[in-house]
């Protein structure tokens, strides 16, 4: 930012999972951000849904307090940090704007008794050892064994949570119906290299074979 002054906002990816996330390093930009006086557009509050979809004992901690989604904790962490000046949710309904407006209309941060709620979220997460997967999908387009990389690992991430069977039934009859199996990749790194999480795609790819093609 001393090289280019003339920047005048900066969109970072922001939420309470990668806040402290080595690999995503949210808080570090967001205080480059804070040092050169940039405010800060706000991506990934829900991290691609993955905050909205909690672990059941993640969503009984948030639920304790009543009133409120996961939704609207993950993104009103996003909106509490000073210099915020949007916060980008991405919406699929009506209603889910309307909800997300209600809660926005008259902003209050995260107290400290929610913000050390999110901390007991975050350990819950913490213990799934759960891929760190947006769904962006920039690793697909790339890929010369056509690996639908994003939903293989939300197969794996979907076991680890739910222990459910369903997981098997995807990976094998819709997402590798028509595309390779995780087993199928060649280890090139051309996934690695465009993925914006920085994940290990071919050591995790290894794992994602393991569990679902025993």
């Amino acid at each position: 930012m001393r090289e280019y002054p003339q920047i005048e906002v900066v969109q970072i990816q922001f939420n309470y999972l990668d806040y402290n996330d080595p690999a995503v390093e949210s808080r570090k930009y967001y205080e480059v951000c804070r040092k050169f006086g940039k405010p800060v557009i706000v991506m990934e509050p829900v991290k691609g849904g993955n905050l909205v979809n909690l672990p059941p004992e993640a969503k009984a901690v948030l639920e304790e307090f009543g009133g409120g989604s996961p939704a609207s904790y993950a993104i009103r962490f996003a909106a509490g940090f000073e210099g915020i000046r949007m916060v980008l949710s991405g919406m699929s309904s009506m209603e889910q704007m309307e909800y997300n407006i209600s809660f926005m209309k008259e902003f209050q941060p995260l107290s400290q008794r929610e913000l050390t709620a999110i901390d007991r979220v975050r350990e819950v997460f913490q213990s799934k050892n759960l891929i760190a997967c947006t769904a962006c999908r920039y690793c697909v387009a790339g890929c010369p064994k056509h690996i639908s990389i994003p939903d293989l690992f939300a197969c794996l991430n979907a076991k680890k949570i739910f222990n459910d069977w369903n997981a098997d039934y995807y990976y094998n009859n819709v997402h590798t119906a028509q595309n390779g199996k995780a087993s199928a990749c060649i280890k090139c790194g051309k996934c690695e290299k465009a993925c914006p999480q920085h994940l290990p795609i071919r050591e995790l790819l290894v794992e994602v074979a393991k569990e679902f093609e025993r």
